[in-house]
């Protein structure tokens, strides 16, 4: 996304390390690196306003989002394009970015988000659409990076699936990758049920347990016999 009217005012540092990062937070400013571009170009340490940062995030300006930085002091604006933000573990504050400088005549790969948008013909018929990609990489210049991939899921009936060849991008982005890739499916009843079947392990055979029947059939060992009483002798 080329947003040209989008400039940043940066400022160069000219003090690096932990301690020197420390005191610019302390005054409500982001320690910043911008680096790349064309051959040659040098990495400049730069410092950034917090508000003008956030501002930049709340208008979704951090994903993919081509636009100015001008440096204190400096006649060029560069685009450029965030890089990597670095959070504090705890807290979850920024500080620290890095921008890299964008060729406007150079395409970049960058990954865009997936957004299904259509009622499926297998929803109505009460399937469920079952999403498995949401996130591609696409190659193309910076001016044509899209905001979003849309895939129109519209036409999916009850046995439907969209693959990234099945996309309406146009010539000027290219999705990199496996165009056999699944983006979306149609799960239905039947495709639930067997594949809970499958999933199911098979019924164990059942094991009589013969020893104790054996025992339980067998004859009962005879009691031994009581020893007879001696008949008294008769006088």
């Amino acid at each position: 996304m080329l947003q040209d009217t989008v400039v940043v005012e940066v400022e160069k540092r000219t003090e690096t390390g932990k301690n020197a990062c420390n005191r610019l937070r302390a005054k409500d400013l982001i320690p910043a690196v911008l680096y790349g571009g064309h051959s040659g170009a040098e990495s400049l340490p730069l410092s950034v306003p917090r508000k003008d940062l956030l501002a930049l995030f709340r208008k979704g300006l951090h994903q993919n989002a081509v636009f100015r930085v001008h440096v204190k002091g400096a006649d060029e604006q560069p685009h450029v394009m965030v890089r990597d933000v670095m959070l504090s573990p705890l807290r979850r504050e920024l500080v620290h970015l890095d921008f890299v400088r964008v060729l406007l005549d150079r395409k970049l790969k960058v990954k865009v988000p997936v957004e299904t948008v259509g009622t499926a013909i297998g929803v109505k018929l009460g399937g469920l659409l079952d999403v498995v990609t949401r996130e591609l990489e696409v190659e193309c210049l910076p001016a044509d990076i899209p905001a979003s991939i849309q895939a129109d899921v519209s036409n999916l009936d009850a046995s439907g699936v969209m693959r990234v060849a099945d996309l309406a991008l146009g010539e000027k982005v290219q999705v990199l990758g496996d165009p056999d890739r699944v983006i979306a499916h149609i799960v239905t009843h039947k495709t639930e049920e067997a594949a809970t079947a499958d999933a199911a392990p098979a019924a164990e055979p059942e094991v009589v347990k013969k020893g104790k029947k054996e025992e339980e059939g067998a004859a009962k060992p005879a009691a031994k016999a009581a020893p007879k009483a001696d008949k008294k002798e008769k006088k």
